[in-house]
C-alpha cells in the first residue's frame, strides 16, 4: 500500500481524470465513426432506390428501361453517384446467387459477360439467405480475393483496392424461374477510415497534452490539499521536541477531531506524570521523616563505646539497608520527573547506549572471561525514554552477564513498525516449566526463594508502557534469550 496521502491522491486523481477523458475519447470516436456510416447507410439507401428506379427485368435479363430518354437520364444518375468509377470505390451491380455471375453492372449498363471479365467485378462473402424484402441490408466486408492472384502482386492500387472495407446495401429478389438476385449498392470506407486514424492521432496527442496538464493540476491540488496535513505533522513533532504542550492551530473540520482528541490525550498525560510525580513526593516525604529517625538511632547505638560486635554488625546491615531505601527513593523520584516537557518521546539510538553499557559491565565482572557481541547497527532506533532505556538494557545485559559462561550476543532487526531485539548467553537459561512467571515482580531464577528480584518486572513495566512486548525464549546457544519488541 501507498504510505504517503499525497502520492495516493495523486495516483488515485490522476487515474481517474485520464480514464475519463480515455473513455471520453474513445466514445466519441465511436459515436462519429458511426454517424459517418449512418450517413453513408442513407446515401446507399437513397442511390439504391434511384438505381432501381431504372431497371427492369424481362426476358430473364436485368437492364434499364428500352426508352433513349430513360437511358440517358439512368446515366446521368449514375454519373452523379460515381456508380462507373472503374477503381471500383463506387459500384453497383445484379448478381445471381446460384450461379454467383453478375448479371448486370451500372459501371456496363449490359451484361457483363458480354464486356469485361469478371474478375474486373469485387465479389463479397455475402450471406445467401437474406430475406426478400425492398428495405436494403447493409454489411461491412472486405472484398474475396480475385482468381488471377497476380493482379495483387503486380499492380499495388488493385491491392489496395482489394485490402479496403466497403460498406454495402443489399435487396434481395426472387423471379420465378430464374431463380435468386442480390442488387448490391457498394461504397468505400477508405475515407471514413482515414478521417477515424487522422482523430485518433489528434486524440492521442490531446490525451498527452491533458495528462500533462492534469498531472501539474494535481500536484498543484495536492500541495495546497495536504499542506494542512504537514503543518499538523510539524506541531506534532514540536511537541515531541518539547517545544509545544498542545496543538494551536486552526486546521480543516475533518481535521479537527484528531486534533482535539490529540490535545485531550496531550492533558491527560500530563496531568497523570504529575499526579504520579506529587503521589511518589508525597510519599518520600513521608518516609524520609521516620528514615532519619531511625538513622539517628543507629548513629547513636554506634557511638557508644560497649557495642557488641554483633550488635555493630546489625547496625551496619540496618545503615546499608536504610542507605539503599533512599537510593531507591532517589530512584523513582528520578524517574517521576518529567526531563521532556513534551509528553511524546523521540525515537532514540540503542547502539551508543549498548556500548555504555559493554564497557561498564567489562568493568562489573572483570574477573569473569566472557565476550559481549553487538550486532546493532545506528539505523536501531526505538521511542523510549533514554533513561528507561538505559535502565532496560542495564538490567536485561546484567542478568545476562551474570549467567553467561563465555558469550553474550545482542542483535536486533525490524518487524513491521517495531524494533526486535535479541538479548543472548549461553547460560543455564530459563525453566522449561511456565518461563514467564519471571516477569512477574519479585521472582527469582537464582533464588529458590522469593526475593528483592524487581529487575526483570521493571523491565516489563517499561517495554508494556511504550506498547511493546517482552519474550523469554531459547538462544541459539542453548542458554537464555530475551527478545523485546520495541515500538520505533
Amino acid at each position: 500500500m501507498l504510505s504517503s496521502l499525497r502520492s495516493r491522491q495523486l495516483i488515485s486523481g490522476f487515474g481517474v481524470i485520464m480514464v475519463g477523458i480515455l473513455m471520453l475519447g474513445i466514445m466519441l470516436h465511436w459515436f462519429s465513426y458511426s454517424y459517418k456510416i449512418d450517413q453513408k447507410k442513407a446515401e446507399l439507401k437513397e442511390i439504391s432506390y434511384d438505381v432501381l428506379g431504372y431497371l427492369n427485368f424481362q426476358d430473364g435479363q436485368f437492364g434499364v428501361l428500352s426508352d433513349e430518354d430513360m437511358l440517358a437520364k439512368a446515366k446521368q444518375m449514375i454519373s452523379d453517384h460515381n456508380l462507373d468509377d472503374v477503381t471500383q470505390n463506387h459500384f453497383a451491380y445484379v448478381i445471381n446467387i446460384e450461379k454467383s455471375k453478375i448479371v448486370w453492372s451500372a459501371s456496363t449498363l449490359s451484361k457483363p459477360n458480354a464486356l469485361v471479365d469478371e474478375d474486373y467485378y469485387l465479389h463479397f462473402q455475402i450471406n445467401k439467405t437474406l430475406k426478400t424484402s425492398f428495405e436494403p441490408s447493409f454489411d461491412q466486408l472486405k472484398p474475396l480475393p480475385p482468381k488471377d492472384t497476380r493482379r495483387l502482386e503486380d499492380d499495388p492500387m488493385t491491392r489496395q483496392t482489394y485490402n479496403q472495407e466497403y460498406l454495402l446495401a443489399i435487396q434481395s429478389f426472387f423471379q420465378p424461374a430464374h431463380g435468386t438476385f442480390q442488387f448490391i449498392v457498394g461504397v468505400s470506407i477508405a475515407d471514413i477510415e482515414k478521417e477515424m486514424q487522422d482523430m485518433r492521432q489528434k486524440f492521442a496527442v490531446l490525451l498527452f497534452l491533458s495528462a500533462v496538464l492534469v498531472l501539474i493540476a494535481q500536484l498543484a491540488l495536492s500541495f495546497w490539499v495536504v499542506a494542512p496535513i504537514k503543518e499538523f505533522e510539524n506541531e506534532v513533532k514540536a511537541i515531541e521536541a518539547g517545544d509545544r504542550d498542545s496543538i494551536h492551530e486552526h486546521y480543516p473540520e475533518e481535521l479537527l477531531p484528531v486534533k482535539n482528541a490529540l490535545n485531550g490525550l496531550l492533558s491527560y498525560e500530563k496531568g497523570q506524570k504529575q499526579r504520579y510525580k506529587d503521589t511518589l513526593d508525597d510519599l518520600a516525604h513521608s518516609i524520609k521523616t521516620p528514615l532519619t529517625a531511625m538513622q539517628n538511632q543507629l548513629d547513636q547505638l554506634r557511638r557508644e563505646a560497649n557495642l557488641e560486635p554483633s550488635h555493630k554488625i546489625a547496625v551496619t546491615v540496618f545503615e546499608t539497608q536504610i542507605e539503599r531505601i533512599r537510593e531507591i527513593i532517589g530512584h523513582q523520584l528520578r524517574r517521576a520527573m518529567v526531563t521532556n516537557q513534551g509528553a511524546m518521546i523521540l525515537s532514540q539510538p540503542v547502539r551508543p547506549v549498548l556500548f555504555r553499557l559493554r564497557e561498564t559491565l567489562q568493568k562489573v565482572y572483570r574477573d569473569k572471561p566472557f565476550e559481549i557481541r553487538i550486532n546493532v547497527d545506528e539505523y536501531a532506533k526505538c521511542r523510549m525514554d533514554a533513561e528507561d532505556m538505559m535502565e532496560l538494557f542495564g538490567n536485561l545485559l546484567n542478568n545476562a552477564c551474570r549467567f553467561c559462561n563465555n558469550i553474550v550476543e545482542i542483535s536486533a532487526h525490524h518487524d513491521d513498525n517495531m524494533l526486535v531485539i535479541d538479548i543472548d548467553d549461553d547460560g543455564m537459561g530459563f525453566p522449561l516449566n511456565n518461563p514467564a512467571k519471571l516477569l512477574q515482580r519479585g521472582i527469582r531464577e537464582d533464588s529458590k526463594s522469593d526475593g528483592q528480584g524487581i529487575g526483570m518486572a521493571v523491565s516489563t513495566e517499561i517495554v508494556s508502557a511504550i506498547g511493546g512486548k517482552i519474550e523469554l525464549l531459547v538462544s541459539p546457544y542453548v542458554g537464555a534469550r530475551v527478545r523485546l519488541h520495541l515500538p520505533v
